[in-house]
């Protein structure tokens, strides 16, 4: 499967983002979970500090990525939030503005230009 360079760039910068929000809530989970359970107050201190950190700094703006990239693949507000993957046997994926040639190279139903948002509306 070959991806235009915009589109590849979307697609896995999306699907990384995904990754990093499910792995920054697993650690604010975690984190909480010893800094209930930490020997010292300065280690209760020290994971809840990271938790808080991870509140409301960290987690916010991945998230915000992780919305305007699936934005710009096209996806329904229903689907942000969960990994795209792309059907190699269909020339249109699901949900997703994208074709796929006769050759196989996937690509923007429309150009897609940086910093805008994409829609899947033709």
């Amino acid at each position: 499967m070959q991806l235009s360079k915009n589109l590849m760039d979307v697609f896995f910068g999306y699907n990384g983002r995904v990754g990093d929000v499910k792995g920054a809530k697993e650690d604010i989970a975690e984190f909480d979970q010893r800094a209930k359970n930490a020997e010292t107050p300065e280690e209760r201190e020290r994971y809840a500090q990271a938790v808080e950190q991870l509140k409301t700094e960290i987690l916010p703006k991945m998230q915000q990525e992780m919305e305007q990239l699936g934005k710009q693949l096209g996806l329904n507000s229903g689907r942000i939030g969960q990994v795209v993957e792309l059907d190699k046997d269909n020339k249109f994926v699901p949900n997703l503005a994208v074709k796929k040639s006769d050759n196989g190279v996937l690509s923007f139903m429309t150009s897609y230009k940086s910093g805008s948002y994409y829609h899947n509306k033709i």
